[in-house]
């Protein structure tokens, strides 16, 4: 696999030009994108990358998604991130690429830790109002203008200034996206129950591991911090506590309604030893399995 640890190798395996500065480049994505190779197996780029695309039509496919949108919409990635692709769809737009050496001695290096989605899978991309895409046009062409004029002499604490309010308004963006979804027909927190019932549906019959939190968001098709954010946007808990205590629920179906022991009960649930069960049990629950079993005999 390919990896791409700067601004000139990148830009040469997409067929685009020198990058304006050593540390940073723009570009208008109707110029860029139909210079990229059509197709390209599995790449890795130890860059940050920040894009606006917009003026789609109709329906367009992103990740395991299907959607319909008028506005445009934002995506993240952060460096050490694997992409790849068979057919490249034409948008208009901005893409701001990055080194990480950029932000190094910039106050912005701790607050873009915290950005959760820089690790967001393309199929949770941000999706925007119309008011929302002009405030964030608006900032992608003062920096591409900078850049653009100056180049290499390109001003680095005004560039980083307005991508930190575009991080920043990127995050107050996706809150209300996380509202929006919250009230959706179906609940995030009722598909993530659907993925765990399909998952334990035959109590009968001993599972060979625990679900993870990353299975159950490949299961949705999304990635597993867009999950979890969404959860607590909706139900205030994060993705592993559901998970947990779904499973309590199901060790407590076999505690009551069953004579299998507690040992058998972790071992038909996907539990690697009858210590770990017991203690994963009491952490939800505060008392033991066996406990538990005891009190709901009285």
């Amino acid at each position: 696999m390919k990896t791409f640890a700067d601004l000139t190798s990148y830009n040469k395996y997409l067929n685009l030009s020198s990058p304006l500065h050593p540390l940073m480049d723009s570009r208008v994505c109707k110029q860029a994108i139909p210079n990229f190779p059509q197709t390209s197996g599995e790449i890795q780029v130890n860059l940050f990358k920040v894009s606006l695309k917009k003026n789609f039509t109709g329906d367009i496919n992103y990740g395991y998604n299907k959607y319909h949108t008028e506005n445009g919409l934002m995506l993240f990635s952060e460096p050490g991130q694997v992409v790849s692709w068979e057919s490249l769809t034409f948008w208009d737009g901005y893409a701001f690429v990055f080194h990480p050496d950029l932000i190094k001695q910039h106050p912005i290096a701790s607050k873009i830790k915290q950005y959760k989605y820089f690790s967001y899978e393309i199929n949770d991309a941000l999706f925007m109002t119309a008011q929302e895409e002009e405030i964030i046009t608006w900032l992608f062409t003062r920096i591409h203008m900078e850049l653009t004029e100056n180049k290499a002499n390109a001003n680095s604490n005004v560039i980083l200034s307005l991508l930190n309010t575009v991080l920043s308004y990127a995050d107050v963006f996706y809150e209300r996206q996380f509202k929006n979804k919250a009230v959706a027909p179906v609940t995030i927190l009722s598909k993530v129950k659907m993925v765990l019932r399909d998952y334990y549906k035959d109590l009968s019959t001993p599972v060979k591991s625990l679900p993870t939190v990353s299975f159950v968001a490949q299961k949705l098709s999304i990635s597993a911090d867009y999950l979890t954010e969404l959860l607590r946007s909706e139900a205030g808990k994060s993705t592993s506590r559901v998970i947990h205590e779904f499973i309590v629920e199901q060790a407590e179906i076999l505690l009551f309604q069953t004579n299998m022991t507690v040992s058998e009960i972790a071992h038909q649930l996907g539990f690697a030893n009858l210590p770990y069960f017991s203690r994963f049990f009491k952490n939800v629950k505060g008392v033991s399995p066996t406990d538990s079993r005891n009190l709901g005999k009285v």
